[in-house]
C-alpha cells in the first residue's frame, strides 16, 4: 500500500505543476485591470473557493463517474496520463498563459465585473486538465484515508494559490515574464514524470502485457 506521505507528494505535486500558480498571475491582472486591489482580493478569494469545491467533488465523485460510463480505471490513467503529457509539454515550451486563459476568455474577463465564477474560477483555475490530474490521483488511492490526504492537498494548493495572486498581483509588472517561464518549464518536468507514470501503471493495470 503506497504510504500516506509518498500520496501526499504524488497529489501536491501533480495538482502543483498542472495549476501552475504563477502562470495565472499575468491573465489575472490583465482582467481585472480596472479593479481596486481590494476587489481583486475579494475575487481572487472567491474564484479560489468555488474552484476548490468543483475540484473536490470530481476528486471525490470521479470514479463514480468512471463506472457509470464503464470506463476502467487502468483506461482512464493512459487516456488521463496522455493530455498530461501534451499539458506537460505545453509548460516545457513556456506556454502556461496559453494554457491557462484563452483570447476568448480574456476578452469575456476584462468586459465583466466580477470575473471569479467565471473565467478565472472555472476554467482558469479548474479546468480539464486539472479536473483530470484529480480523479488520476483519486484512482491512486487505496483507502479513504488517502482520499482525505487528496482533499486536503486540494484545499492547500488552492490557500498556495490565493497567497500567490494576493502578493504577487502588484509586483508582477517588476518581475516579467522570466519568473514565470522558468517556473512553467519545472512545473512542466515535474508534470510529465507524473503522467508518464500515470500511462505506466494503466498499461500495467490493463494487463496487456500479462
Amino acid at each position: 500500500m503506497e504510504s500516506l506521505a509518498s500520496y501526499a507528494f504524488l497529489a501536491f505535486g501533480s495538482l502543483f505543476a498542472v495549476l501552475n500558480p504563477f502562470a495565472t498571475v499575468p491573465p489575472f491582472l490583465a482582467m481585472t485591470e480596472t479593479n481596486t486591489a481590494a476587489e481583486r482580493r475579494t475575487m481572487a478569494k472567491r474564484a479560489c473557493l468555488i474552484a476548490a469545491s468543483v475540484l473536490l467533488v470530481f476528486a471525490i465523485s470521479g470514479i463514480s463517474v468512471l463506472t457509470f460510463f464503464g470506463v476502467s480505471v487502468p483506461a482512464f490513467q493512459i487516456a488521463g496520463g496522455l493530455v498530461l503529457v501534451r499539458v506537460a509539454f505545453e509548460l516545457l515550451q513556456g506556454g502556461a498563459n496559453n494554457l491557462k486563459v484563452t483570447a476568448d476568455e480574456r476578452i469575456e474577463g476584462a468586459q465583466k465585473e466580477d470575473i471569479s465564477i467565471t473565467p478565472l474560477g472555472v476554467p482558469i483555475l479548474c479546468g480539464p486538465a486539472t479536473i483530470t490530474a484529480a480523479i488520476l490521483v483519486a484512482s491512486q488511492a487505496p483507502t479513504w484515508l488517502h482520499t482525505g490526504v487528496l482533499m486536503a492537498t486540494i484545499v492547500v494548493v488552492y490557500a498556495v494559490i490565493f497567497v500567490t495572486l494576493r502578493l504577487t498581483a502588484d509586483h508582477m509588472h517588476r518581475l516579467g515574464q522570466i519568473p514565470i517561464k522558468i517556473s512553467s518549464r519545472m512545473m512542466g518536468l515535474i508534470l510529465v514524470a507524473v503522467a508518464v507514470q500515470f500511462v505506466v501503471d494503466g498499461v500495467r493495470g490493463s494487463g496487456v502485457f500479462n
